[in-house]
């Protein structure tokens, strides 16, 4: 009788765990699985660090295609840079767009005795010039691109032994190693933030910056950079976890950018996210606010951008062969 009791009781047991009941598989077991990439898109998930509902990681930028991918993907939420997004994700048969989470953080550095490209009317000042852009055939390349074409500038790919042209703006890509004052075969770089502000601060000046990709391409606002995506069992069964996901990212945009924030802190909470030995991008050394502003931290939903990402991909593609594709509306959380 005591034996027949004790396999009830386990059954019992086992039975309330497989249906999610609390106490059983303590930790993440139950948690909602949210995997982000390393750089801006993981200081928008700081303020998950600690919540019982989401298991957070942070992983290498160049990973977070295999965990949205394939026919039982891992990611139960992610932050996906947007061109990723539309060309896996975007006939929304398995995920929804929420909204835009960063909306670029690119900027033009300069050598000494360089003119400042702050405005769309200074674009001319480069033609016969060369700007080296770290990962030229991806977001960064594919944005200078739109904002050269957008305003009627040629530019000249420096690739296959192509040489430079006097008439267009030569464009090289280059890896981090190489944004040097001393290189003598670039004239101008495109640099991502924290890099931008380190290149500056450790050539004390002999790279200052230029001007704003964002404020090139469109004004205040930006372009839609990363945005965050949901799988669709999950609208359809837990609209709570859904809004406070989304209400995360305001969360988290406030807390780094406190005054009463420390870039310790800061640091210590994406350490605590952070997937294996995964060297992050930002540190306490880096982490100033001025930093973090140009991050361009900013939740947007889906209904609030979808018309600005929509022309955003019809721009890259039209730079890039139209290889990233179009969303569809099922792919927008409306």
């Amino acid at each position: 009788m005591k034996k027949l009791l004790t396999l009830l009781i386990a059954t019992v047991l086992s039975v309330a765990c497989a249906l999610g009941a609390a106490g059983c598989n303590k930790g993440s077991g139950n948690k909602l699985s949210v995997y982000v990439p390393d750089g801006a898109p993981a200081l928008s998930v700081v303020s998950l660090a600690e919540s019982d509902a989401f298991n957070v990681k942070v992983i290498a930028a160049n990973t977070v295609n295999a965990y949205i991918g394939g026919e039982n993907p891992m990611a139960d939420f992610a932050v996906v840079p947007v061109n990723a997004a539309v060309k896996l994700l975007g006939s929304g048969e398995k995920y929804k767009l929420l909204g835009t989470v960063t909306h670029g953080n690119l900027f033009l550095l300069k050598k000494q005795g360089g003119e400042d490209i702050s405005a769309v009317s200074d674009l001319q000042k480069l033609k016969g010039k060369t700007v080296g852009i770290i990962n030229l055939a991806n977001v960064p390349g594919l944005t200078f691109k739109v904002i050269l074409q957008d305003n009627g500038i040629e530019y000249n790919e420096l690739k296959d032994g192509a040489l430079a042209e006097g008439d267009k703006v030569n464009l090289k890509n280059v890896s981090d190693q190489e944004v040097l004052p001393s290189n003598t075969a670039c004239d101008y770089f495109v640099v991502s933030e924290p890099a931008a502000s380190t290149k500056i601060a450790a050539t004390q000046g002999k790279l200052s910056a230029a001007g704003s990709l964002q404020t090139l391409y469109g004004g205040q606002t930006g372009y839609p950079q990363a945005v965050a995506v949901v799988k669709k069992e999950i609208v359809q069964n837990n609209v709570q976890a859904v809004n406070d996901f989304i209400l995360s990212f305001n969360n988290s945009k406030n807390w780094i950018l406190s005054e009463q924030t420390s870039p310790e802190q800061i640091e210590a909470a994406i350490n605590k996210i952070t997937e294996g030995d995964l060297q992050h991008t930002f540190n306490a050394g880096n982490l100033s606010k001025s930093v973090i502003a140009n991050c361009g931290i900013n939740f947007v939903a889906a209904a609030d951008c979808k018309i600005e990402l929509n022309a955003y991909m019809q721009k890259l593609n039209a730079v890039s062969g139209n290889v990233w594709g179009t969303a569809s509306d099922e792919f927008f959380y409306l």
